[in-house]
């Protein structure tokens, strides 16, 4: 059993990250302080989607490791 692929999920972080960055600038340039609140908010959203990305990104990668020993073993067993 070979699990997919995720490369597109490093862009899909990359993403998110860039999203927290225009947050960020967009509450540093405006004058409105519910709409600097409403960045900093998102911005913290975009932050919580990257790390929740990488983290599954993480899982991924060990579920792919397992999967290949355990057709390993199953292969090298009589």
């Amino acid at each position: 059993m070979h699990l997919p692929e995720f490369g597109g999920a490093a862009l899909t972080v990359k993403r998110f990250r860039l999203q927290a960055d225009k947050c960020a600038a967009l509450a540093k340039q405006t004058h409105d302080e519910d709409s600097r609140e409403r960045f900093l908010q998102l911005r913290q959203t975009y932050l919580h989607l990257a790390e929740t990305e990488e983290q599954h990104q993480k899982l991924a990668g060990e579920l792919s490791a397992l999967a290949a020993e355990s057709e390993r073993k199953a292969a090298e067993s009589p």
